[in-house]
């Protein structure tokens, strides 16, 4: 082992233990706040209980994503594709694909989830949208994870694994090289659009979401400020704690929308390298660290961006500062 392949596996590696410790946390301390809330009065129903599966379902996804991404650049940078054969390969690369269009689609329904609890829009679909969507995320949640199943299936299938041997003059075998090749049989023009279904609709979703938003609270916090200018005190125009939990949710889905945007580049990128870029195994380096980013950058983001959450984590690393503060 090169001490080139070394740094790679090392960087990826604590990238990657970075994303599962923190969506671990993440789904470990939902699950024990469901579990006290279950056996307690139940007080926490509705939107609340919604936006939080929302959050497990994309640790959850981001967790799966990470152990699979990171199997699958060990399986590319130690050349463990002809141990692995076919079979095996086409199973690590269907997950990764399916948790990684999971994690992006089960954000993106975040992003709409706050879009609809922070904004108020006069219109009778949208006021019975706001009232329903609760009970809408659940649906839509499963609905998006076979929507990432169905639509995986054309990528994975115009993956083919070859495995072709190796001789030397005198015919003795001297090694095995495993290909990986783009089958001609399906249209591109499905690819396109299933990667575009994948990848890129929902950034365009998100970018939507993040710009209401941005623009709905800017707007509302100025017309607080001029409406309290003749009654109220302008320092307490914008310090209600509703307020300021929506604009702390702001900031969170510009940064997940940002993370986003940026991933995405990279898996373009990794997409269309193999057509105008020589060094393929390069581009791919760059892929499996922006995965790894992504869910990392996702969990920490997730983190301080929620209340409980972020309570949760200053409980576990500061206990003392907590236990004076109760």
């Amino acid at each position: 082992m090169t001490p080139v392949v070394l740094v790679k596996l090392v960087g990826d590696g604590l990238l990657a233990c970075l994303g599962v410790a923190g969506n671990a946390f993440i789904l470990s301390s939902n699950v024990w706040h469901f579990c006290r809330v279950k056996g307690g009065a139940r007080e926490k129903q509705g939107s609340v209980l919604a936006g939080e599966i929302t959050v497990s379902c994309i640790a959850v996804a981001n967790l799966l994503l990470d152990l699979f991404g990171f199997l699958w650049f060990v399986m590319k940078v130690l050349h463990l594709d002809c141990l692995i054969g076919n079979t095996g390969y086409t199973c690590i690369m269907y997950t990764f694909m399916v948790t990684g269009s999971c994690s992006f689609w089960f954000t993106t329904w975040l992003c709409i989830f706050y879009l609809v609890k922070i904004i108020s829009v006069p219109n009778a679909f949208f006021i019975r949208l706001k009232r329903n969507i609760s009970v809408l995320t659940f649906t839509f949640l499963v609905i998006i994870f076979i929507f990432s199943c169905v639509l995986s299936i054309p990528n994975i299938l115009s993956i083919q694994f070859y495995q072709t041997n190796i001789s030397e003059g005198n015919g003795n075998l001297l090694q095995s090289a495993c290909n990986m090749t783009i089958q001609n049989n399906i249209p591109s023009g499905i690819l396109i659009f299933s990667g575009f279904l994948l990848l890129y609709l929902p950034a365009g979703i998100m970018v939507y979401a993040c710009v209401r938003i941005v623009l709905y609270l800017r707007h509302h916090i100025k017309r607080m400020e001029r409406s309290s200018s003749s009654d109220i005190p302008s320092s307490s125009s914008s310090s209600s704690p509703a307020l300021q939990a929506q604009i702390r949710i702001s900031i969170m889905i510009t940064c997940l929308v940002i993370i986003y945007l940026l991933c995405d580049t990279v898996l373009f990128l990794v997409l269309t390298s193999r057509f105008f870029i020589s060094n393929f195994a390069l581009i791919q380096d760059f892929g499996a660290f922006a995965v790894s980013v992504f869910t990392g950058g996702t969990a920490s983001i997730l983190i301080f961006g929620n209340s409980n959450l972020r309570r949760n984590l200053m409980s576990i690393c500061c206990p003392a500062s907590e236990s004076t503060k109760t």
